[in-house]
C-alpha cells in the first residue's frame, strides 16, 4: 500500500478522506454505468476509488504532478481493473483541453480548491452544453453564492451567472474534520444542471457586463450603478418596462429582471 500523500499548503490542498462522504457525493451526482466522469482535483483519490466502479470512465484531472504520479501507482497497484477504465491526466483545470473528455456528454464531478472555485465553475461555461451535471464539493460561502435569493446578503452577479446557466439544487454539508488536514471552513455539496434560460439576453457578454455594473457597489441603488453606462431616458424606459423600481438596489432585482434590462440597454 502506497503511503498516503502530504497536502500541499502552497496549492491550498485538503484531501477528502472519508469514505461515507464520498459514497454519499457519488449517490447524489448520480453516476451510472453509462456515465463519463471528470473528476476534477482526485487528490489522494479517495472520492476515486468510490467513482470507479460505478462510472464507464473517469477522467481524473490533477494539477499537482506528485499526485498524478501518486494515482496511477496507487490504482495500478491496488485494481487491476481501474487502469482500463481510469485516465489520470496532469494539468490546469483553469486552462484543460476539455476535448480529452471525448465526443461524448459527461459529468463533473470535484472537491474544487478554494481559491479558484469561481473561476473553475465560470470557465466551465463554454462547454455547458457538453456537461450533463455538475457535482461540486465547495467553500460553504461559495455555495450560499451560488444558492442565494435576491434580498440576501449572498445575491449578486456570481449568483445571477450561475443561475442564468444552470439549475442548482443544494446538497449537504461536509464537516471540517472529514478532510485531511482540516479547512477551518465547513463544505458544501452542490449539484449545477446546464438549462437554457427562460429569460434569454440578446448577448451573454453584454448581459455579463452589465451584471458587473449592477453590482459595482451594492450599497447605491442599481440606478446609480448604471447611469453612468446608459443615457436617462433609455434607463428610465428600461426601469419601466422591466417593473424595476427606481429605488431599487442591486440585490432587490431578480434574474427575469435583470435579463430583461439586458434585452432593453
Amino acid at each position: 500500500m502506497k503511503r498516503q500523500p502530504r497536502a500541499k499548503k502552497s496549492l491550498g490542498q485538503h484531501f477528502l478522506a472519508n469514505s461515507d462522504y464520498c459514497q454519499k457525493i457519488a449517490q447524489f451526482a448520480q453516476i451510472g454505468p453509462e456515465d463519463t466522469v471528470v473528476e476534477v482535483g482526485p487528490g489522494s483519490g479517495q472520492l476515486t476509488r468510490v467513482l470507479l466502479p460505478l462510472a464507464r470512465k473517469v477522467i481524473a484531472v490533477e494539477f499537482d504532478r506528485d499526485l498524478v504520479r501518486y494515482l496511477n501507482e496507487h490504482f495500478l497497484e491496488d485494481n487491476d481493473d481501474a487502469p482500463k477504465h481510469l485516465d489520470v491526466i496532469q494539468a490546469d483545470i483553469l486552462s484543460f483541453n476539455w476535448a480529452l473528455a471525448g465526443e461524448h456528454p459527461f459529468k463533473v464531478v470535484g472537491n474544487l480548491p478554494y481559491n479558484i472555485a469561481t473561476q473553475i465553475l465560470q470557465n466551465m461555461l463554454p462547454i455547458k452544453d457538453r456537461v450533463q451535471s455538475g457535482t461540486f464539493l465547495l467553500q460553504k460561502e461559495v455555495a450560499q453564492r451560488i444558492l442565494s435569493s435576491p434580498n440576501s446578503k449572498d445575491y449578486g452577479y456570481f449568483t445571477l451567472l450561475m443561475e442564468y446557466h444552470f439549475e442548482r439544487t443544494p446538497g449537504f454539508d461536509i464537516p471540517p474534520g472529514a478532510f485531511v488536514p482540516p479547512p477551518k471552513v465547513v463544505s458544501q455539496v452542490i449539484q449545477l444542471r446546464p438549462r437554457n434560460s427562460p429569460f434569454l439576453v440578446p448577448s451573454e457578454p453584454h448581459f455579463q457586463g452589465l451584471l458587473k455594473e449592477a453590482f459595482q457597489q451594492r450599497r447605491k441603488t442599481l440606478w446609480n450603478n448604471l447611469k453612468s453606462g446608459h443615457d436617462p431616458e433609455s434607463l428610465e424606459s428600461a426601469f419601466e418596462a422591466c417593473c424595476i423600481p427606481s429605488r431599487a438596489r442591486p440585490q432587490e432585482v431578480t434574474l427575469e429582471q435583470y435579463a430583461c434590462l439586458g434585452r432593453m440597454l
